[in-house]
């Protein structure tokens, strides 16, 4: 697997090229500041998304979604490296990041992740694919 850690543009060239790759789908987004160390061990930083921990490892591409609903601007290449709860919006005792409905993204402070849910609405796509980040 081609790695996908040169920019943006590189690793949108390799996506068109390798078609095994599946398909953008919308998803809800969220984003966080607190703790420091990931699931994984690691030391939370930029680039980091929390996600169900089936997709833990995979990268993940992030796209803002338009109010049309069609497919935004690339808005990162993203490490699945931590996962978390979300919240219970049906009573189940699963959590939205758990189910897979909320990709959680980290930043460094509160305004920045303020500025990720004012920019993305709280909407995106997400496309996932095996690849060191």
């Amino acid at each position: 697997m081609k790695k996908c850690t040169e920019n943006i543009e590189k690793c949108t060239e390799i996506l068109k090229k390798e078609p095994e790759y599946v398909e953008p789908v919308p998803i809800l987004t969220t984003a966080y500041c607190d703790g420091e160390i990931t699931c994984t061990g690691i030391k939370v930083r930029y680039g980091i998304c929390a996600v169900k921990k089936e997709w833990i490892g995979k990268t993940a591409l992030i796209y803002n979604r338009e109010e049309d609903g069609s497919i935004g601007e690339l808005l990162g290449i993203y490490e699945c490296l931590d996962t978390g709860f979300g919240a219970d919006s049906d009573g189940d005792g699963i959590g939205s990041i758990q189910e897979g409905k909320v990709v959680d993204v980290y930043f460094p402070t509160l305004e920045e992740c303020e500025e990720w849910m004012k920019k993305t609405n709280g909407k995106v796509y997400i496309q996932l694919f095996d690849a060191e980040g």
